[in-house]
């Protein structure tokens, strides 16, 4: 391939491949190939917004595919099954892990010596 003639000795590739929902063993295809892996997730997540952006299937499996001196090793995956499945944050954790924390809802103010010394 082309791509391949191109490819910086020594360096890894990254390939993006469409990859089956419940077997990310069985390679449909090659959607792109480049030297960062950044790039290959960012690619991957910008054709879940463009091909599948309700993630309602359209889109079975995603997997990058990190490729070095001839060893291919799966560095990540989007699986839609596993997506629907995922267990809910706000339930498991009691708040959204995805999002930044910011405290408490109301303000807690700390207890005045004279407040601890009649509680204890």
């Amino acid at each position: 391939m082309a791509d391949d003639l191109r490819h910086a000795a020594g360096q890894p590739t990254y390939e993006v491949r469409e990859v089956l929902d419940e077997d990310h063993a069985v390679d449909l295809r090659l959607l792109f190939r480049c030297n960062d892996y950044v790039h290959a997730v960012e690619f991957a997540f910008d054709l879940l917004e463009r091909r599948d952006p309700r993630r309602e299937g359209t889109i079975g499996g995603l997997a990058v595919v990190k490729t070095d001196e001839g060893k291919r090793e799966t560095v990540w995956t989007y699986s839609h099954s596993e997506h629907v499945n995922r267990p809910d944050p706000i339930r498991r954790w009691g708040w959204d892990v995805t999002r930044n924390w910011q405290g408490p809802a109301t303000h807690v103010r700390p207890l005045t010596l004279s407040q601890r010394i009649r509680r204890a």
